[in-house]
């Protein structure tokens, strides 16, 4: 069964309510991007504490690798999805293991399709908890059924272990995504009613169409 992951949460009450429907709930602790998703360390303690029974991911963009697992395991998550250089990861397994956390990486999409072949080379490495294929986070495409990454893409992981989709997600074409069974998809603005806060309906739906049940 696919995975759902709920990111850019900012509210002990949104991640509350993402707990109910999703695998893991991801919270951005640094990003060089502007975003409204951005929480400050309190608040991202205030969330971890606030949620049971799922996995919880620290988001970090724009720091070295050493850094984003430093940060994030320090607060407490379960996970760092890291998005920066892949060539020195395999340089933090130490510092992984020192912390107690798994490593999540994540790669945007700019039309270059040896990024699936790469994602297929580091998901099964044992300290990787999925690989992310995403959008760009500026200059993204906008491609079939809004999705910022091609659906061929999603479409040739579909079924790999490990290997996740993001980039335009919504309740609308989720249907499509999940059709080709990827292992994890994660959703963000495609759930809200506004920048950083979560619509329980839209998150309700899209965990329908993921999990294949009624809630």
């Amino acid at each position: 069964m696919t995975l759902l992951k709920i990111c850019g949460v900012t509210s002990q009450r949104d991640a509350v309510m993402a707990s109910k429907y999703a695998d893991y709930v991801g919270v951005i602790v640094h990003s060089s991007v502007p975003t409204h998703r951005l929480v400050d360390r309190g608040r991202a303690r205030e969330i971890i504490n606030a949620v049971r029974g799922v996995r919880t991911v620290g988001v970090v963009e724009g720091l070295d690798v050493a850094s984003a697992i430093k940060l994030v395991g320090e607060l407490g998550f379960d996970v760092v999805q890291y998005h920066g250089d892949t060539t020195v990861i395999d340089e933090a397994i130490d510092l992984l293991n020192q912390h107690g956390i798994r490593l999540a990486l994540a790669m945007a999409y700019a039309g270059d399709d040896f990024i699936i072949e790469k994602a297929l080379d580091i998901a099964p490495r044992n300290y990787i908890e999925y690989v992310l294929i995403d959008a760009p986070k500026v200059g993204f495409r906008t491609y079939e059924h809004g999705l910022k990454i091609p659906l061929n893409v999603i479409k040739r992981v579909g079924g790999i272990p490990k290997v996740g989709v993001a980039g335009g997600i919504n309740p609308s074409n989720a249907p499509i995504v999940v059709s080709y069974k990827p292992y994890l998809v994660d959703v963000s603005s495609g759930v809200e009613k506004s920048p950083g806060v979560k619509d329980k309906v839209l998150v309700r739906r899209i965990a329908e169409v993921i999990k294949g049940v009624k809630y």
